[in-house]
């Protein structure tokens, strides 16, 4: 009995003993009575109090200890010019306020900010966690500060405006005009208005205005800025830029990716739009495309009003299944070095290096085991005539090879380019002999007859002598196609190579019988004008699978034509898309009444987006059935 009280006692002396040692521990320090005790203050963060523990973990525990309280030295020094309203020399526990001060100047002068950067003359510095030493600044009223205004389009520097008054007065400063298609975003400093007040307290400062480009919708947004912020003004030297794509389905946007730019076109380059040929340092999706290829080409569609006749080339050939590649094409709103260049159209080009015809193959020996891209009409790209050559049975008119690379070390004129210039040959000479058994093997004939009608359906004054390519697959065929360069059809031209007709309708009879052609065929153009299908069309065999294809595009000419609609009914139209854009762009270039080759007079007169689709929409369906009707392609159901 003695043991157990002893052991009581012991115990009930232990934990006296323990909380003796605890207040102790508790007991605050005594208050500093002056600044200079500020000095012997802690100055570490205090730690953050203990989570408490649930009530599970403290059944049968002891509490876990509450760190002790600490103070901090709260000090608002003084400054020449001006005073401390206010207890400038405080003690404050940690996470309660300071007593709140306020800086007054002195006469003549003007409170800026305190040293901390804080621009209210009064503060209470609230949930005090550390020593705190700051002072006001003043300076007098004749003081001159300075503030710099930046305004800055896709991260680069537009315009910079410097700013200066007197300490006693305020800069406004006001923004000029936004560019054409542009939006006001926000200041560096987060203020949300483009007009902004400041004063004294941004001296020194420089501040950075956003404009961005005012997206519409269906419209992806594409801005280029060059190296110099120059514009591109050659269209053989390139210059290095970046490119960033926005307004564009989810997964397709990027930013500042780094590229080269030239210009691009023929006649197409004269004009102040002027296309644009962009090179990635690598390849590059490209709109939602499932392809990455480095060259991107840029139709500016200058030359026509409706803008949408390369579109609906583009769409009809890609519903012909005689086509095997149509080059993508969608329409981008671009902007360059920080100016809105206007609507353009985005295409991929005709080439193979770019892996999109399914031609790739080593240069080999053997020349008949290559693919090959052809073109009619060009002039010889290297000067060295490496990559072209002429075809004597089509006027000795010029040809050039795309692909394989004539720069290729491995490619040899003398082998390879012979041999394709002997193919371009053994197959006209096939033509011109009517040997129907020879062409099919020498050509694919279901190309070579979609490509004829959309051709004819134009009009097309370019498939004459330019702008036409073939393809020849390795060991294989010879392909029409792609399609390209089709905005001179469908009316949009008033010259036909000096047969000339100053609106060039759909039924205009061109009257070659009194040309240096001495050929007609009453209202056809390509049937008579290109080598190849003037001699394709006098084969009996050729017009019986044209006239049965005639009719089974007869849907597919309506459809195109009803995407051409302004009405309002098809929400799908062109129009219903991209009216606002088109708008727009004829806002940059203010064209329409304008005479722009190769205009006809009834296009010029045709003052407005809306007319100029009409009267294409019109065109396209009356040229299908002169065209049905030379060839009695029944059209009943059509109409």
């Amino acid at each position: 009995m003695k043991k157990i009280l002893a052991k009581r006692i012991i115990a009930l002396l232990m934990a006296t003993l323990i909380l003796l040692l605890a207040c102790a521990c508790n007991e605050a320090p005594s208050e500093p009575t002056d600044a200079t005790d500020a000095t012997e203050m802690p100055t570490e963060k205090p730690t953050e109090k203990p989570t408490e523990p649930s009530g599970e973990e403290n059944n049968g525990g002891l509490e876990e200890a509450v760190p002790e309280d600490k103070y901090y030295k709260v000090i608002y020094g003084a400054a020449a010019n001006g005073k401390i309203e206010g207890d400038p020399a405080q003690t404050v526990k940690r996470g309660e306020a300071a007593q709140k001060v306020t800086a007054v100047a002195d006469n003549g002068y003007i409170f800026v900010k305190w040293s901390d950067g804080y621009l209210k003359a009064t503060r209470e510095d609230k949930a005090v966690y550390e020593d705190i030493t700051v002072s006001p600044i003043f300076v007098s009223l004749d003081y001159e500060y300075t503030i710099t205004y930046q305004l800055c389009s896709n991260g680069v520097l537009r315009e910079e405006f410097v700013k200066s008054a007197k300490a006693g007065e305020l800069i406004e400063f006001i923004p000029p005009e936004l560019p054409l298609a542009y939006t006001f975003g926000e200041w560096s400093d987060g203020i949300a208005t483009p007009d902004r007040i400041d004063g004294v307290s941004a001296d020194g400062k420089t501040f950075a205005l956003s404009y961005e480009p005012l997206a519409l919708n269906d419209v992806p947004t594409i801005e280029i800025d060059t190296a110099d912020g120059g514009g591109v003004t050659s269209k053989y030297d390139y210059k290095t830029c970046t490119v960033s794509v926005s307004n564009a389905p989810e997964g397709e946007n990027f930013e500042a990716v780094s590229a080269l730019i030239r210009g691009r076109g023929n006649s197409s380059w004269t004009y102040p739009k002027k296309g644009f040929k962009l090179k990635f340092d690598k390849k590059q999706s490209m709109l939602g495309s499932d392809y990455e290829v480095k060259n991107w080409v840029f139709i500016s569609n200058y030359g026509d009003k409706s803008l949408i006749r390369n579109m609906i080339g583009y769409d009809m050939s890609a519903a012909m299944n005689g086509l095997e590649y149509t080059v993508m094409h969608e329409f981008i709103d671009v902007y360059l070095d920080g100016e809105y260049y206007g609507l353009f159209m985005l295409c991929d080009r005709i080439d193979e290096k770019e892996g999109r015809l399914g031609l790739d193959a080593p240069i080999s020996e053997d020349p008949a085991e290559m693919g090959y891209i052809i073109e009619i009409g060009m002039t010889d790209r290297q000067g060295s005539g490496k990559d072209s050559f002429s075809a004597s049975r089509d006027k000795n008119r010029s040809y050039s090879v795309s692909f394989p690379d004539p720069d290729d070390p491995n490619f040899k004129a003398d082998v390879h380019l012979e041999y394709i210039k002997n193919y371009v040959d053994q197959c006209l000479a096939a033509l011109s002999a009517q040997d129907w058994d020879k062409i099919c093997e020498l050509i694919d004939v279901d190309s070579f007859i979609d490509y004829y009608i959309i051709q004819e359906l134009y009009m097309n004054k370019d498939c004459f002598w330019r702008s036409v390519h073939f393809y020849k697959k390795p060991g294989g065929k010879l392909y029409a196609g792609p399609l390209w360069d089709m905005d001179q059809g469908l009316g949009n031209v008033s010259d036909l190579f000096g047969v000339y007709n100053q609106e060039t309708t759909p039924t205009t009879d061109l009257g070659f019988e009194s040309s240096t052609y001495n050929k007609t065929k009453d209202k056809l153009w390509i049937a008579c004008a290109n080598t190849w299908y003037r001699r394709l069309t006098r084969n009996e065999e050729f017009i019986e699978l044209l006239i049965q294809r005639l009719y089974e595009c007869g849907p597919i000419v309506m459809a195109i034509a009803k995407k051409a609609e302004t009405d309002g009914t098809n929400p799908d139209s062109y129009y219903a898309k991209y009216a606002e854009a088109m708008e727009r762009n004829f806002e940059r270039w203010q064209i329409m009444g304008v005479r722009v080759w190769p205009n006809t007079a009834t296009i010029v007169n045709i003052k407005t987006v809306k007319g100029q689709i009409d009267y294409m929409h019109d065109w396209l369906i009356e040229r299908y059935f002169v065209i049905c009707d030379y060839y009695g392609v029944p059209t009943d159901d059509l109409t």
